[in-house]
């Protein structure tokens, strides 16, 4: 899975929620099948253990167990959905769904919220950043083995539903017992649009969703109402892909009309081009591009029409390498399959599918033979600070420690005064003091790391990602994306470059 380099993020109510990872595809095209009987083999087998094995077995069970190794065996990307992931999954792309509204980071196997969704049901009853779900519905959050599975099959409900959570509070140290109705909860894929220099503009894009195309049209016009832009970063790092339609919108935008975007085509599927068909806002002016090994599929889509027609500079690392297109099928019961049933090439032709074992691809068309690697190689290669980061810096932000030194400082009375003079003066405030300093020496101390093993450049990094940690939680998830792309060394390559 692509995108390591960052500690994990679930979120109910306004992101990624479910690891999306990379088989969300870039083509779900909806078939519903209807149940039929068969004579194969292994319906015979199924038969034998449900009829004869000694003990009782979960209905479906078996049926459920045989389908994944069956599909894995085909390639990475084909896959079973049960039912609950589906929707989930679904849901996302759609760019909606039902549940309690907030955003939360899964550490050291417990549920710690990051921030209530402005309007939320989380907000209205008072959930605030730093707060623990230690139990849901009388359920302890497990000790171990906590993965998003298990917070979805709780958080998430039907709009109007009731959820009573135990939330320990640590300013508090005490655990307080609330009950949310749910309600339904919007998820934007574009996170960010801001001017990171004066005629220089960022967008950040999540995901290719169903109103992807839409939200960029409209943040991109608000930008140029604002100022004219002389560049634009479009910033694909992280983002798995989605609907293929909405990247080949969003291609429409800065290539001239007529122009090939990509193309599809499979053993059992005839090509099927994508070309330019509308004027689009961008089409002369200087674009930039930024991927790293998050970036897959669609955003591949996008990222290799712009690089094969010249248009834009792509800066970054190496991208996934995802170029096989998923068709969705749904089954009765609300799951569904996710089958590879075609590839995309880029508008020259380059498939940039990094190989996989157990392939049943041909070597003529597996990966592009003057790219074995896969992905998408781009222009100006830099690195991400984390992987410029020294080992005991890892560990440190690995753990928790800063998230927990933030989530305290924002309670503090200095933190309530800087969030009521407003953004402007808790931008240029410096929030790192000597209480910090002591504080922050006393964890490394607890998780064995000398206090030297840190370099200047480290320690300036460190204190920066704890202002916009503490951004988060007084002003929101705005301020503190640009809190995140100012300290971002890919970022600022792109305004120089």
């Amino acid at each position: 899975m692509p995108n390591s380099n960052r500690l994990t993020r679930t979120i109910l109510g306004y992101g990624t929620t479910l690891a999306l990872g990379l088989w969300l595809g870039i083509f779900l095209q909806n078939q519903r099948l209807e149940s039929q009987s068969s004579n194969s083999k292994m319906d015979w087998i199924r038969h034998l253990v449900n009829t004869r094995y000694v003990d009782s077995l979960p209905a479906d069970s078996l049926v459920n167990a045989s389908i994944q190794p069956f599909l894995s065996s085909l390639d990475p990307f084909s896959s079973y959905l049960p039912p609950i992931e589906k929707q989930a999954a679904d849901e996302v792309l759609e760019g909606n769904f039902e549940g309690i509204g907030v955003e939360f980071n899964l550490i050291n196997d417990s549920i710690r919220v990051v921030s209530a969704l402005p309007g939320g049901p989380s907000e209205l009853q008072g959930i605030l950043p730093g707060d623990r779900i230690i139990t849901v519905d009388g359920l302890d959050v497990p000790a171990t083995g906590l993965d998003n599975e298990w917070v979805l099959r709780r958080l998430r409900g039907e709009r109007g539903s009731k959820v009573r959570l135990g939330i320990f509070r640590p300013s508090l140290q005490k655990t307080l017992e609330i009950n949310i109705i749910r309600d339904k909860i919007s998820i934007r894929s574009v996170e960010l649009a801001w001017w990171p220099s004066p005629g220089v503009a960022h967008i950040r894009i999540n995901k290719f969703g169903e109103k992807t195309h839409q939200e960029f049209r409209s943040e991109f016009q608000k930008l140029r109402n604002q100022a004219p832009i002389r560049k634009l970063i479009l910033d694909l790092r992280g983002n798995p892909g989605g609907y293929l339609e909405s990247a080949v919108a969003l291609a429409d935008e800065f290539l001239k009309d007529d122009l090939l975007i990509t193309y599809t085509q499979g053993y059992r599927q005839k090509r099927q081009n994508y070309t330019t068909k509308e004027t689009g806002l961008y089409e002369k002016g200087t674009l930039v591009i930024l991927i790293d090994a998050g970036s897959a599929s669609a955003s591949e889509i996008l990222t290799g029409a712009l690089m094969d027609h010249g248009r834009g500079t792509v800066i970054g690392e190496r991208s996934y390498g995802k170029a096989l297109v998923q068709q969705q099928f749904e089954y009765p019961d609300g799951s569904a399959v996710r089958l590879t049933v075609a590839r995309y090439y880029t508008p020259k032709g380059r498939c940039i599918q990094r190989p996989y074992k157990s392939s049943t691809e041909t070597p003529s068309d597996s990966a592009d033979t003057e790219n074995k690697l896969g992905g998408i190689e781009p222009n100006i290669v830099v690195q991400t600070a984390y992987q410029q980061w020294s080992e005991p810096m890892k560990t440190l932000i690995g753990s928790g420690v800063l998230y927990d030194m933030a989530m305290q400082y924002a309670e503090s009375e200095s933190a309530q005064r800087l969030k009521q003079s407003g953004q402007a003066i808790f931008k240029s405030s410096n929030l790192w003091r000597a209480t910090e300093e002591a504080l922050l020496a006393q964890k490394r101390k607890d998780l064995g790391l000398p206090i030297i093993s840190l370099n200047p450049i480290e320690k300036s990094q460190i204190q920066a990602m704890f202002k916009t940690l503490v951004a988060r939680v007084l002003f929101g998830n705005a301020l503190y994306q640009q809190l995140m792309a100012s300290n971002d060394p890919v970022v600022w390559r792109a305004v120089q470059n």
